[in-house]
């Protein structure tokens, strides 16, 4: 379980209301200092010496206990068992460390070689550290982590209103056919930011554990739609002339992107495979139209997908009349009129806000 485990893992393993914390925080509480080793296996056999063999159930209470030992506690992956305490460990020298203390000079080492997690508690500092491979992770108090937080929420709140009301804009352009590669761009880099900011308030309640069942509600209040009003505008400005639309290798490529990167505007245009030079930006595009007909409460999914492949984009839709619209599959007059009356509401209600 812990080769290869990720930090987002790594933090699930260690949130506030697991086990292993309860432990850790016992630790600290106690001004002690603390080595231990998750995962017990034979390529851990290699690196030790010494210690006693323990094997018994895991509880906070008892490694709170075996910390007053100074060796290494060896624990199972799954924080059942407790296999060895008092153990001295070995790493290979070649493996770099930045640490200065004994302790923590070998959790780093012993992380690296053994690509698991190790975590090391300082008595003097009073601080809990993780390794697990060549990732290094400090353990905050929930104080310290709960601030944080907030302060994420509080700069995704205001990049969620800069992004609505940029989306607002996009829409009225496009109703009336007017937008450039300039303004997709824009919206791409605004959307991408609040994902960013996402991801990282994820990892802070991941790293809350129970305690951050109330930052999980604010966050899904304010992200609420976005991925998919995302993922839509996406589908709305992939040029299809060079291959085929894939969701999810587009989103991985902008996960690529440094915050550097997402500044210049070419490379969010070579993102939707325009290219990447600055003078295509002031060409006209056209949307689909998957993004404004997602609005449109009448219409499924499978109805948006026909209409997009009969008409190919907004503009033709727009212009397309209740007998074009009919011809269509499953198209109703309820739906029909729902088409026309939601675009033409959809522009009022943006120029209203505006």
């Amino acid at each position: 379980m812990n080769n290869g485990m990720n930090k987002l893992e790594m933090l699930s393993l260690l949130a506030p209301g697991t086990r292993l914390r309860e432990g850790i925080d016992n630790i600290l509480d106690g001004e002690m200092g603390a080595l231990i080793v998750i995962g017990y296996d034979d390529e851990i056999e290699k690196i030790m010496d010494g210690g006693f063999e323990i094997n018994c159930d895991f509880t906070p209470e008892k490694l709170f206990e075996l910390a007053k030992m100074d060796g290494a506690i060896i624990v199972d992956s799954d924080i059942s068992k407790i296999h060895y305490a008092n153990v001295h460990l070995q790493p290979a020298i070649h493996f770099t460390t930045n640490e200065s203390g004994t302790r923590h000079r070998t959790a780093q080492r012993t992380a690296k070689q053994m690509n698991r997690v190790v975590i090391a508690i300082s008595e003097r500092k009073k601080v809990a550290t993780i390794y697990n491979g060549d990732i290094t992770h400090r353990l905050r108090g929930i104080t310290d982590l709960m601030e944080e937080a907030t302060q994420g929420l509080n700069t995704l709140e205001r990049y969620r209103l800069i992004l609505d009301k940029a989306l607002g804009n996009l829409t009225i352009l496009e109703l009336d056919d007017l937008v450039t590669l300039y303004e997709v761009t824009i919206i791409l880099q605004r959307f991408e930011k609040v994902t960013r900011i996402y991801k990282e308030i994820e990892n802070y309640i991941i790293e809350l554990g129970v305690d951050g069942r109330l930052v999980r509600l604010h966050l899904n209040d304010l992200i609420q739609d976005v991925e998919e009003e995302k993922a839509n505008f996406l589908r709305d400005y992939w040029n299809e002339n060079n291959e085929e639309f894939e969701l999810e290798e587009v989103l991985s490529r902008l996960s690529k992107l440094s915050d550097e990167d997402l500044k210049e505007f070419e490379k969010l245009s070579a993102i939707l495979d325009y290219g990447k030079t600055y003078s295509i930006l002031g060409n006209k595009v056209s949307p689909k139209g998957y993004r404004v007909l997602h609005k449109i409460s009448k219409l499924t999914r499978k109805d948006i997908e026909k209409i997009i492949d009969m008409c190919e984009n907004l503009s033709t839709i727009q212009e397309a009349t209740e007998d074009d619209l009919l011809e269509i599959k499953g198209m109703s007059k309820l739906k029909v009129k729902a088409i026309k009356n939601g675009l033409n509401r959809l522009k009022l209600t943006m120029e209203l806000e505006k």
